[in-house]
């Protein structure tokens, strides 16, 4: 019952919400979304072959791009945020995280839509071949039964541990081929692979660190190394350097901004649910906020919220 009560409450204020922001929205200004993997359908969701996170369909994917698109947003890639805004403009930044070999499967909407998208690439799993560490645990742990929540709580106090900690418990307790894709739904990209999609008219790369560590765990030096190795990665596999960086999981304090500043990057993205109002301001270009677009939802709804101007929302104390 209480379950319920939450939910219809959730749906409620939702609604207020999306009414709300009729009141006063789009103003100019960058909104930047994020996304992890793309799947078929939902009874490819169904396999739990991988964390589902925000369960993105194809066909959510192409609402998304029509929704902003017939709001009259343009979608932007980074030599457009290097190229600058215009400041009466109303700008969409798509992005995906972790470098799952599933993304492909956008590559025919993009086309499509003739909108560009960012992909952030953690190097070391795409030269391991070896599986994100959240969606073994999802794996294993539903096959033993576990719900959402449960599964949640685990991955939750994982996320304590450093990269190499992690896949040595995983080994551990799920045997020493845990790491090992299972299908082409749950594996990142191979390299050549990789170097394939880059060449792609609408595909850009990111950095978004060589192993995943949650950068406000580690200290600078850690951090550097982490946002270097994956240069030096993207570097041996693109040829290219990104010059945007994403931060892991959206966590980043002081020390994260100073050292991508000092490594020369011109924009980093978080997870703080907020608008990029323009111009850009300079102190924010390394922390720029990133809204998370669910498939559990309509996208109609999701997206007048995120146009709204009557938000409480700001940026992160750091």
């Amino acid at each position: 019952m209480i379950g319920e009560w939450y939910i219809l409450l959730k749906t409620v204020k939702n609604r207020l919400r999306q009414g709300a922001s009729f009141i006063k929205r789009d103003k100019p200004a960058l909104l930047t979304f994020l996304f992890h993997s793309i799947f078929r359908n939902e009874e490819e969701i169904s396999l739990n072959r991988i964390d589902p996170q925000q369960r993105i369909t194809l066909d959510l994917y192409r609402d998304f791009l029509e929704y902003f698109l017939e709001a009259g947003y343009q979608f932007i890639s980074p030599d457009d945020l290097s190229s600058g805004l215009e400041p009466s403009g109303r700008y969409v930044l798509s992005t995906f995280d972790d470098g799952y070999y599933n993304n492909h499967r956008v590559l025919p909407l993009l086309e499509e839509y003739r909108t560009p998208a960012l992909f952030f690439i953690t190097t070391h799993n795409v030269l391991a071949n070896q599986c994100f560490w959240w969606d073994v645990l999802y794996r294993e742990l539903s096959l033993k039964g576990a719900g959402r929540r449960e599964i949640s709580a685990v991955q939750k106090d994982y996320k304590k541990l450093s990269p190499a900690q992690i896949v040595n418990r995983l080994k551990n307790e799920f045997g020493q081929k845990a790491m090992n894709p299972t299908s082409d739904i749950d594996r990142p990209f191979t390299p050549d692979e990789l170097a394939s999609f880059a060449g792609e008219k609408y595909v850009y790369i990111g950095n978004h660190t060589s192993h995943h560590p949650l950068l406000d765990h580690c200290s600078a030096a850690v951090q550097r190394e982490q946002m270097l190795a994956c240069q030096r990665d993207l570097r041996h596999l693109l040829k290219m350097e990104p010059a945007v960086v994403s931060y892991p999981n959206g966590n980043y304090n002081r020390q994260t901004l100073r050292v991508a500043r000092e490594l020369g990057f011109a924009y980093g993205v978080t997870v703080d649910k907020r608008k990029n109002y323009l111009p850009l301001r300079d102190d924010d270009r390394l922390a720029l906020g990133r809204y998370v677009l669910w498939g559990t939802k309509p996208v109609t709804m999701q997206g007048d919220i995120f146009r709204s101007d009557l938000t409480l929302s700001s940026r992160k104390k750091v």
